[in-house]
């Protein structure tokens, strides 16, 4: 060979050596830029699936509050309409109260109250308390009928000048009363 061949040789297997080593340098570089890439891209992963799980969280969480709240709404109204209807099954009952019953009532209130020289009325659509009955259940009171025409339909009022006490068998029972709802919602319901 020729010096010239051997210069040639020589040369290229420096620049052959050159490009290996530079090909190695350039890949290790790649590797750690991978390296590194796959690193923030884990910490990216790992970041997005904690605000992910806490973003499901949260609205699974807040969807869940508005049924609990729909269906209370729902429950509170359903035992509302409950208590409607035992309010109204015990006014029925009030209305359709035995004589005996009427009886007891009415000597209770008419023991209740204090009066002279009264007047009384009775209700325009009233049918079971009669003047006989008020005779019987104030027969030790000064009590005489009214001549001006009542003003209600049910039930019956003493008038001792300006005091007036009136007797329904809805009066028994206050249906309007908030402490009435309240028990019979604590009887039902607790």
């Amino acid at each position: 060979m020729t010096e010239t061949e051997n210069v040639s040789k020589k040369l290229i297997e420096d620049a052959e050596s050159k490009r290996k080593e530079i090909l190695n340098e350039a890949n290790k570089k790649a590797q750690a830029i991978l390296k590194e890439a796959n690193k923030v891209k884990e910490e990216i992963l790992t970041k997005g699936k904690i605000v992910a799980e806490d973003t499901y969280k949260r609205e699974y969480d807040f969807i869940i509050e508005q049924y609990k709240f729909q269906l209370n709404q729902k429950l509170l109204a359903e035992k509302i309409k409950i208590v409607k209807k035992v309010i109204a099954k015990i006014m029925e009952r009030l209305e359709n109260l035995d004589e005996s019953e009427l009886k007891k009532a009415l000597l209770k209130f008419a023991n209740d109250i204090k009066f002279d020289n009264a007047v009384y009325q009775i209700g325009k659509d009233e049918k079971r308390i009669t003047d006989l009955l008020i005779k019987e259940i104030f027969s030790n009171k000064s009590l005489t009928k009214s001549k001006n025409e009542p003003n209600f339909s049910k039930g019956f009022k003493i008038i001792d000048g300006r005091k007036e006490y009136y007797f329904s068998e809805k009066s028994l029972f206050d249906p309007d009363s908030e402490d009435v709802k309240m028990e019979i919602s604590k009887l039902l319901f607790e």
